[in-house]
C-alpha cells in the first residue's frame, strides 16, 4: 500500500496559518482606529455628528447689515454693543465678534459684534506759548490742522500762540481745523 502524502494549496488561510493571523490583526487594527475615530470625535464636539448645531460665520469687516443678515440667516441672534474706534475700519462695519468665527453653537445662541466708530478723534494739543509754525507742526502731528488765525496786540513777542478755539484737550475729528489766536507784539512808540 502506498501512504499518500497529503499536501494543500499553495496559499492557505487555514485556521492558523501566519496569513489567516495577519488578516485577522490587520482588521482588529481598523476596527480600532474606526472605533477610537468616533468616539475622539464625540468627546471634542459632541452632538456635531447627529444634531443641528452651526458653526459661527466669521462677519469680522462686514457692514452692520450683512453681518446681521448673514448670522440670522442660519439661526444666530446678532447683538450690537457698541462702536470701537478704528484707523482702519469704515464706520458701521464689524471690528470684533464673541463667539470667534468657526466655534460651534447651537441655534439661537447670541453673537455679539461691536461695529467701528471710525477714526478715533483728535485731541487739540495745547501749543499756548508756542511759535505759530512749532504749533503748526504740532497739530499735524495730533492729526489736526491750523484754521483761521487771528491777531491782537499781546504779549512782547510776535506770532505766538496765546490761545486756540476749541481749547486744548477738545475732541475734534481728524483733519478738523483749529483756530488760533496769535499775539502781535507790543506796539512800539507808544499811544493805542
Amino acid at each position: 500500500m502506498r501512504t499518500r502524502r497529503h499536501t494543500g494549496p499553495a496559499l492557505s488561510f487555514g485556521p492558523g496559518t501566519p496569513s489567516r493571523r495577519f488578516l485577522r490583526d490587520l482588521g482588529l487594527v481598523a476596527l480600532t482606529f474606526v472605533v477610537g475615530y468616533g468616539v475622539s470625535a464625540l468627546w471634542i464636539s459632541p452632538g456635531s455628528l447627529v444634531g443641528t448645531d452651526h458653526p459661527i460665520p466669521r462677519v469680522l469687516g462686514l457692514p452692520e447689515a450683512a453681518a446681521r443678515a448673514k448670522l440670522a440667516g442660519i439661526g444666530f441672534r446678532p447683538r450690537i454693543e457698541g462702536e470701537w474706534p478704528s484707523d482702519t475700519s469704515r464706520r458701521g462695519t464689524v471690528v470684533w465678534q464673541d463667539p470667534p468665527p468657526d466655534m460651534v453653537l447651537p441655534p439661537n445662541s447670541d453673537v455679539q459684534l461691536m461695529l467701528s466708530g471710525g477714526p478715533a478723534p483728535a485731541t487739540v494739543p495745547d501749543v499756548i506759548g508756542f511759535a505759530l509754525p512749532d504749533a503748526e507742526k504740532v497739530f499735524d502731528a495730533a492729526g489736526v490742522k491750523v484754521g483761521r488765525v487771528d491777531t491782537v496786540r499781546a504779549g512782547p513777542e510776535a506770532s505766538v500762540v496765546i490761545a486756540t478755539r476749541p481749547a486744548a484737550g477738545s475732541g475734534r475729528p481728524r483733519g478738523a481745523a483749529v483756530d488760533l489766536v496769535v499775539s502781535g507784539g507790543a506796539q512800539s512808540g507808544g499811544g493805542l
